[in-house]
């Protein structure tokens, strides 16, 4: 971290600590908070100081509200950017532009508006200072359907919430006209809030079409879909699995807020779409087999959590259970006989899903009676130094 970025930051912890001992700016508290976040995730000096620009000369809204901390030795934003600029100006030139970001790699919101000199809210946002337009294809909004297809093309959704969208309504025809009048369009995909994996320089692969979908009441409009491609597809994107099961997890949640009906209606449409394909990386954690087999032998074909036989047989003829960690190896758990049990596929997923304290509970017991029952005592005092909590 460069010097100058951890003194705002240690700034901004100061004015926090200021507040919250003087309950009479309270009332700022919130408002600290929210540019705290904006500025938290930027890396370079050079980039902190073009972000305290626009504060300079006390134009911005709120810069009366700050006087009092000018009046309390700690820097407002309207002096950040000279402070910056004579205290640290071995780093000025420390800075992220267009052409350092790097495809794959997750950029923050103010890290994308900074760069590119654009807003910070929106889908579509355009910035006349760096001639560009940056599309943000956020993942966990079910609102908008942007599908890649297997050759490369990402349907991307116009702009506009409501009602049909229209091809010649703001960013929507600067997409149109890009090309043509040589604005350089970027893409940005997020799956969680305040990150976004950065695509590259696209452009339109065809022409845009219309589709239906639903808007932000639940009313089926009139989309525009707009056909893009990679410029440069010799990088591939690859996104960690855990952020789009994330993504797909929040959207249910959406999804699970509307009726029956409006459900069915929804589902009707997108019947019509084609399947969205990603490339992927994943953690996998080595089990070893010989643990994995002992606790599948251990019991003796009944499952460790509800107790009942295993639901069918292998093709060899054995009774089909699987083998879990009651600790996960996510969490730091042991690859060990004193945190493995063998459960049925059912209770498996069951324990993935709802994470139930009771869950862990009962089945760390179910391990220590076959501790008690071997005489293993070197394996009863790891298993009580692993749930002693």
């Amino acid at each position: 971290m460069d010097r100058g970025v951890k003194f705002v930051l240690d700034n901004f912890d100061k004015t926090l600590d200021f507040i919250n001992n003087h309950p009479e700016y309270e009332k700022y508290k919130k408002r600290v908070q929210i540019e705290y976040s904006r500025i938290k995730y930027i890396k370079y000096t050079g980039n902190m100081y073009e972000h305290f620009l626009k504060f300079k000369g006390g134009n911005h809204k709120y810069a009366e509200d700050f006087k009092f901390l000018e009046e309390n030795g700690i820097l407002s934003n309207e002096s950040l950017a000279d402070y910056l600029k004579d205290n640290y100006s071995d780093e000025m030139d420390h800075y992220c532009g267009i052409e350092d970001l790097r495809v794959g790699n997750v950029y923050s919101n103010s890290e994308i508006a900074n760069t590119f000199k654009c807003s910070n809210m929106g889908g579509m946002r355009r910035s006349k200072e760096t001639n560009s337009l940056v599309l943000i294809a956020k993942h966990n909004n079910p609102l908008y359907d942007d599908q890649w297809t297997d050759d490369g093309i990402l349907n991307y959704t116009g702009m506009g919430t409501e009602n049909d969208q229209s091809i010649s309504y703001a960013q929507n025809k600067t997409l149109t006209i890009a090309k043509r009048e040589g604005i350089k369009v970027y893409l940005f995909e997020s799956y969680k809030d305040n990150e976004y994996y950065y695509d590259g320089e696209v452009e339109l692969a065809g022409t845009p079409y219309q589709s239906e979908e639903a808007d932000i009441n639940g009313v089926i409009r009139k989309v525009i879909k707009f056909p893009l491609k990679r410029l440069d597809q010799s990088k591939s994107l690859i996104i960690d699995i855990e952020d789009i099961e994330k993504s797909e997890n929040e959207k249910l949640k959406e999804v699970r807020k509307f009726n029956s009906n409006e459900i069915k209606s929804r589902a009707k449409i997108a019947e019509t779409e084609n399947v969205s394909t990603k490339e992927v990386k994943t953690i996998y954690r080595e089990r070893n087999q010989y643990i994995a087999e002992y606790t599948k032998e251990r019991a003796n074909g009944i499952c460790d959590l509800c107790g009942k036989e295993a639901p069918f047989k292998d093709k060899n003829g054995r009774p089909y259970l699987e083998s879990h960690h009651v600790i996960t190896l996510a969490e730091n758990g042991p690859d060990a006989i004193y945190n493995t049990v063998a459960i049925c596929p059912n209770c498996h997923r069951r324990i993935h899903v709802l994470h139930q304290k009771e869950d862990v509970e009962r089945l760390s017991k179910v391990i220590m009676n076959y501790l008690l029952s071997d005489e293993d005592k070197e394996n009863i005092k790891k298993w009580e130094e692993l749930f002693k909590n």
